[in-house]
């Protein structure tokens, strides 16, 4: 009987034993868990609203616009218009007739849908327009119903910049031409 008592207790110790190894590795696991869960809730909390669209203005050709940085800009209603540097790399005269900002991609845009200015602006080969700036030449980005853009001041702008151009030496009635910039950055304040 002594040594069935013993057995029994013997038994206990062992599981008692390994429930306690067992809540330890539990505790420290779960320990190191949420340790790992509070740092990355800190990183996400400080690091992600300091993260900003990268500054681009890229045409696949013919023209640039990342000679000078644009600028996204936010009225007092936040509505968003852009200011650019339009740059004629192709190489000879062009004339153009209408500048669209768009929260649409390049894919989805038309001459059709291109506003025009209310002069042309002619570009020789290597000349630089400012666009934007001047009330006569505002540049408000809009969707895809027209209507525009709001933002507030430190948004993210993703879309696309569209030109509506024609060469200076083509023959009169000669169809336009559309080219397409991508275009992002952070909106500021006016």
């Amino acid at each position: 009987m002594k040594s069935d008592i013993m057995g029994i207790m013997d038994k206990r110790r062992w599981s008692h034993k390994k429930g306690q190894a067992v809540m330890e590795y539990l505790i420290t696991y779960g320990l190191a868990l949420f340790v790992i869960l509070v740092v990355l809730a800190i990183l996400v909390a400080v690091v992600l609203p300091s993260l900003k669209a990268p500054e681009m203005c890229s045409f696949s050709q013919g023209f640039t616009c990342n000679q000078k940085e644009h600028v996204l800009v936010a009225d007092s209603a936040n509505n968003v218009r852009l200011l650019f540097q339009l740059d004629n790399s192709q190489g000879k005269a062009v004339v153009v007739k209408g500048v669209l900002c768009t929260d649409e991609t390049a894919a989805n845009v038309q001459k059709a849908n291109v506003p025009l200015l209310s002069s042309t602006v002619s570009l020789s080969s290597g000349q630089s327009h400012q666009f934007g700036g001047a009330t006569d030449n505002l540049v408000p980005c809009t969707k895809a119903d027209a209507t525009n853009v709001v933002l507030t001041p430190g948004s993210n702008f993703k879309g696309t910049l569209a030109i509506v151009y024609s060469f200076s030496d083509e023959v009169e009635g000669a169809p336009d031409r559309l080219a397409t910039a991508t275009l992002s950055g952070t909106v500021q304040s006016e």
